[in-house]
C-alpha cells in the first residue's frame, strides 16, 4: 500500500441527499427544461446579415463554475458579435449568473464579465493558485483571461498575462502540461477566416448561397501557453512539438492522461483533417502519435469533420476512451482505449454508428445519467446550413439532441425518445456542459443554441441505487486538482474511473467535481486517487449519497 494511504485527508460533507429525495414520479420526463423557472434569461445572437460569414455557424460556449466558492455551480454564457451588414450593430455581452439557493441571478455587471467580443469557447482553472477559479474565454479575435479576485469580481488580465492571442479561438483547456505544478493553457484555433476573406459557396443547381465547408480555408496553429509562475504565460507551441500548417483546424480539445504515465496528453479534434494526439514526455514536450495510436482517422482511413470531444472510461477497464462528434452522413466516432497507446475504432460495434449518421453533432458529454455505474453519452445536434432543407429535404437545420445509454459493456442504445420533450425539441444546438447545479447527485445538462435561448435540462431520472460525489482539493498551485484521476473499486473490482477535466465537449466547461453512480452496491468502496503530481492516495468509505471533499495528504 502506498505510504500516503496511511494519512487520510479531511473529508467534509458538502450536501447530503437521501435516496428518497432522488425518486422521481412515475411517468415523469427524465430531463425537464427548467431554464425559465430558475431565472436564466439569455438569448444567443449570431448577428447574421445574409452574407453567410463563417463565424455565424459555430455558436458560443458555456461554463459551469463555482466562482464564489459557496458549494454550488454558477453559470457563464457567451454570446456573438455584430457582423458587417447585420441589421443591429449593438454589441451584446456575455452573461454571468450566480446560483442563489436554486435561483440564478444575473451578476454580469457586478462581476466584470460582460465582455462583448465575438465569444466562442470557455474553460476554467485556478492559474495563480489562490483558491479561486479563473475563466479563459476564446474569441474570434482577442482571447480573454479573467482573474477571479475572490470578492465576486473578475479582472481582465489577458494582455499582461500574455494570452491575448487574436486568431479564431475555439475550445480551450487548463492543465499542468510541463510538470511544474501550475496550470498551463491549451487553445485550439480554427481556420483563417476574416470578414474580408469570406468566399461565397453555392449550389449551382438550386441557385443557393450557403456557408462554406472548412476546405475553403487554411487552418491555424494552436496556442500552448506555459505558465511562468508569476502570473504570466509564454506561447511555446512550436517549441514543444505542436503542429503548424494549413491542416490544423482545431475545434475540440481535451487534456487526458491517455497512456497512464501520470502526465496530461492533448487530444485535438480537427475539422476535416487528421486529428492530433500529442503525447507528453513528462516535461511538456509533445510527439503527435495520432496516426500510430489509431485516433488520427476513422477505421476507413478517413479524416472526419471533428467538432466536439470527450474522454471517459466507458467500458470500466481503467483507460479513458475518446468520442468525437462529426458532420452529417459521417458518424460520431468512438475510439476505444486498449492501453499501451492503442485505440480501436469501436463505433460500429458499440452501436454509435447507426445512431449518429444523420445528425450534425457538436457538444458531447460522457456522464452517468442513471447512476448505474457506467458512462452514458449525450450529444448536442444542429446543422450548419440554414437552408439545408432546400438542398436535402431529408435534413433539417434544427435537430433534436441525443441521449445514449451504455449497456454496461461499452455498447449504446438511443433512449432520447424516453428522456422527455426536452430531447424531442428541434433546435440548432452547439455547446453542452454537464453539472449537478442543484447538488442532488444527478448530472444536469446545459445546452447552447444558435439564435435562441439556452436549455438547462434538469435530470429527474428515477434512481434506485447509491451515488458518491468527489471534490478534490490539491496543493496551492493546483487547488482544484485538474488532471487528477480517481478510481472506485470493491474487492479489487473496478467500479469506475474519472478524471478532473478543464474544457472538453465543444467550447464548454463542465462540473469539476466527479460523480460516481454505484447502482445497488451497499458495501465498502475503495477510493484511489492519482494526484497531478504523481502521488497516490487511498481511502475507503461506505457513506454514500453525498459529496465529499478530499484534500491531498501531506507527510
Amino acid at each position: 500500500m502506498n505510504i500516503l494511504s496511511r494519512f487520510f485527508p479531511i473529508i467534509a460533507a458538502l450536501n447530503i441527499m437521501s435516496l428518497s429525495s432522488l425518486m422521481a414520479q412515475d411517468g415523469q420526463d427524465w430531463f425537464v427544461d427548467v431554464t425559465e423557472t430558475v431565472g436564466i434569461k439569455f438569448q444567443h445572437r449570431d448577428f447574421r446579415s445574409g452574407k453567410h460569414y463563417y463565424i455565424e455557424t459555430t455558436g458560443s460556449g458555456a461554463a459551469w463554475i463555482d466562482f464564489d466558492n459557496d458549494g454550488d455551480l454558477d453559470l457563464y454564457l457567451l454570446n456573438g458579435c455584430p457582423t458587417p451588414g447585420s441589421s443591429d450593430s449593438t454589441a451584446v455581452p456575455n452573461q454571468m449568473f450566480e446560483n442563489r439557493d436554486g435561483r440564478f441571478v444575473d451578476v454580469t455587471q457586478r462581476s466584470g464579465l460582460g465582455d462583448s467580443g465575438c465569444g466562442m469557447g470557455v474553460c476554467t482553472g485556478d492559474y495563480d493558485g489562490d483558491g479561486w477559479l479563473d475563466l479563459f474565454v476564446t474569441n474570434f479575435g482577442r482571447d480573454r483571461l479573467f482573474r477571479n479576485l475572490g470578492n465576486g469580481t473578475f479582472k481582465d488580465v489577458s494582455h499582461q498575462a500574455g494570452v491575448d492571442g487574436d486568431l479564431w479561438g475555439t475550445s480551450c483547456s487548463f492543465g499542468d502540461l510541463d510538470g511544474d505544478g501550475d496550470l498551463d493553457i491549451y487553445v485550439a484555433n480554427y481556420v483563417d477566416f476574416s470578414f474580408e476573406n469570406n468566399p461565397q459557396c453555392s449550389n449551382a443547381t438550386l441557385n443557393l448561397i450557403s456557408y462554406c465547408r472548412p476546405t475553403a480555408f487554411n487552418g491555424l496553429p494552436d496556442y500552448l501557453y506555459i505558465n511562468q509562475g508569476d502570473g504570466s504565460f509564454k506561447e511555446e507551441s512550436a517549441l514543444r512539438g505542436i503542429k503548424r500548417g494549413k491542416d490544423e483546424k482545431g475545434f475540440g480539445v481535451i487534456l487526458s492522461d491517455v497512456d497512464g504515465d501520470h502526465d496530461l496528453d492533448v487530444i485535438v479534434a480537427n475539422d476535416g483533417t487528421m486529428n492530433r494526439l500529442y503525447v507528453n514526455d513528462g516535461n511538456g514536450v509533445f510527439e503527435d502519435e495520432a496516426l500510430l495510436a489509431g485516433i488520427g482517422f476513422n477505421n476507413e482511413g478517413e479524416a472526419e469533420a471533428g467538432m466536439g470531444v470527450s474522454a471517459g472510461d466507458v467500458d470500466n477497464n481503467g483507460w479513458p476512451d475518446i468520442i468525437m462528434t462529426h458532420y452529417a452522413m459521417e458518424t460520431n466516432t468512438l475510439y476505444s482505449n486498449q492501453g499501451d497507446l492503442l485505440f480501436v475504432d469501436a463505433t460500429l460495434q458499440s452501436g454509435i454508428a447507426e445512431l449518429s449518421r444523420r445528425p450534425v453533432g457538436w457538444g458531447v458529454q460522457w456522464f452517468d445519467y442513471d447512476l448505474d455505474g457506467d458512462l452514458d453519452a449525450a450529444v448536442a445536434n444542429g446543422h450548419v446550413m440554414d437552408n439545408i432543407t432546400l438542398i436535402d429535404p431529408n435534413m433539417t437545420y434544427g435537430q433534436s439532441n441525443s441521449l445514449l445509454k451504455n449497456n454496461g459493456r461499452g455498447s449504446f442504445i438511443d433512449v432520447s425518445d424516453k428522456a422527455g420533450t426536452a430531447f424531442a425539441k428541434k433546435q440548432v444546438s452547439r455547446a453542452m456542459a454537464a453539472g449537478d447545479w442543484n447538488n442532488d447527485g444527478r448530472l444536469d445538462l446545459l445546452i447552447t443554441n444558435i439564435n435562441d435561448q439556452v436549455n438547462l435540462l434538469e435530470n429527474r431520472m428515477t434512481v434506485n441505487g447509491n451515488w458518491l460525489g468527489v471534490e478534490l482539493v490539491g496543493p496551492k498551485v493546483n487547488r482544484f486538482a485538474i488532471g487528477a484521476k480517481v478510481r472506485l473499486s470493491i474487492e479489487q473490482k473496478l467500479l469506475g474511473s474519472r478524471e478532473v477535466t478543464s474544457g472538453g465537449s465543444f467550447m464548454s466547461q463542465s462540473d469539476l467535481r466527479l460523480l460516481f453512480g454505484l447502482g445497488a452496491h451497499q458495501g465498502l468502496v475503495t477510493i484511489e486517487i492519482d494526484w497531478p503530481d504523481g502521488k497516490r492516495q487511498v481511502q475507503q468509505t461506505s457513506d454514500f449519497n453525498k459529496y465529499i471533499r478530499i484534500k491531498q495528504a501531506t507527510l
